[in-house]
């Protein structure tokens, strides 16, 4: 596909994301919402820049929650807009995108649905960005009856194959003359985070352990990046398979990361199985460097097992010991180091044109835009001294390029 071709069918969708990008907080913004008091004084500022229509005419007392909620809809609302604006197989790439989303709010759904929260309470609930008309299908159960639930998912939903695909290997120890009886005892067992582990690897892990309270997307992030890398043009191959690539080696790295000097992971082959299980089988580090990544013990030995790899050691050289996280109150955390170095890779898809990459940029950088106004929110009504480290933990889209 040429830029002719690419201008006929996605020119149009692309010239309104380009212009999304005006919209971004600029550090100026940002200083400027570091002096408020309270929350009602950053909804002030908050309505200075594009989150005005979203928030000016809300009289509900604003809490952290609610502003998080206004943001991502405002977010998804475009989002939405955009994919409206698409055809071919710039509407299927963001329909897929969209589906990492669907996964997290049908798994939360399931979960408030056995503990008998209202069908209201649940859709308020949801993600806007993951929202489809089927989830309003997704009903309270009936006396435990798990039938419904079983077809409310696995038929009508549009991410139905990724539970599928969960259950056959969840039940494969089972006989292959598989009862509804099985698969109500599957979800009724089941809890949340064993769910969105499977449903994103394709295999069932039984979650004891709270280091793996950030869940990895494997199942998802591999389709997602088989379509990015085989149904897309050229450039746009060349600049996803690059950023999908490194959001994967960024995702193995926190998974050995968190798991290092954890007391509840007692053996090393426990370690390794447990790492093999979460880490995508993707990236620039999978699969030579993997493995010395997996068996890495120590922070020291993880670096040595990256070094060679992009400039992946740079970005973590500053990453506290996380042997020593009960002696340690961290300024800086891996998350921070990671969201910084990738908010820069996302800022350059901009770069080049003729290429869907810019969307999925644009989606991640405006994921921490809101990370960043949240935690401006919650500095505040912790009421923290603005010489606190934590003021500074604020990563500003594009700010890089302007130092350059």
């Amino acid at each position: 596909m040429n830029l002719t071709s690419f201008a006929i069918n996605d020119g149009y969708a692309d010239a309104i994301l380009r212009g999304l990008r005006a919209s971004f907080i600029s550090e100026t913004q940002y200083n400027q919402m570091k002096t408020s008091s309270n929350l009602q004084d950053l909804k002030s500022h908050l309505e200075e820049t594009d989150y005005c229509a979203y928030l000016q005419n809300d009289q509900t007392e604003l809490s952290i929650p609610l502003l998080r909620s206004k943001l991502k809809k405002k977010l998804a609302d475009e989002f939405e807009y955009i994919y409206c604006q698409s055809v071919g197989s710039l509407s299927q790439f963001i329909r897929l995108v969209q589906h990492r989303y669907m996964i997290d709010n049908v798994v939360n759904m399931i979960e408030g649905i056995k503990n008998k929260v209202s069908n209201e309470d649940l859709l308020a609930a949801t993600d806007p960005l993951g929202f489809f008309p089927e989830m309003t299908q997704i009903k309270v159960l009936d006396q435990d009856d798990y039938t419904g639930l079983y077809k409310d998912v696995l038929i009508d939903t549009p991410v139905g194959s990724y539970f599928m695909k969960f259950l056959e290997q969840s039940m494969g120890a089972l006989s292959e003359n598989k009862t509804m009886n099985d698969v109500q005892n599957l979800f009724k067992e089941m809890k949340p985070e064993h769910m969105r582990t499977s449903l994103k690897k394709v295999k069932f892990f039984f979650k004891k352990n709270q280091y793996i309270l950030k869940l990895l997307n494997q199942m998802w992030l591999e389709d997602f990046y088989y379509f990015c890398t085989t149904e897309l043009n050229a450039e746009s191959q060349e600049i996803l398979g690059d950023l999908l690539n490194f959001e994967a080696d960024m995702k193995a790295v926190q998974v050995v990361y968190n798991t290092i000097g954890h007391k509840d992971i007692s053996s090393a082959a426990k370690i390794g199985t447990t790492r093999k299980q979460l880490c995508p089988a993707m990236g620039y580090l999978y699969p030579d460097c993997q493995k010395n990544l997996l068996n890495s013990m120590t922070l020291d030995a993880l670096k040595e097992a990256i070094k060679g790899t992009e400039n992946y050691r740079e970005i973590i050289k500053d990453a506290p010991d996380p042997a020593k996280r009960e002696e340690q109150n961290f300024a800086t955390t891996l998350d921070d180091l990671m969201y910084d170095a990738e908010v820069k890779k996302y800022s350059l898809a901009f770069d080049q044109a003729g290429q869907y990459a810019v969307f999925y940029a644009y989606l991640k950088l405006k994921e921490q835009e809101i990370r960043n106004v949240v935690w401006l929110a919650e500095m505040i009504t912790r009421n923290l001294p603005k010489n606190s480290l934590g003021w500074k933990k604020i990563v500003v889209p594009f700010s890089h390029l302007l130092n350059v």
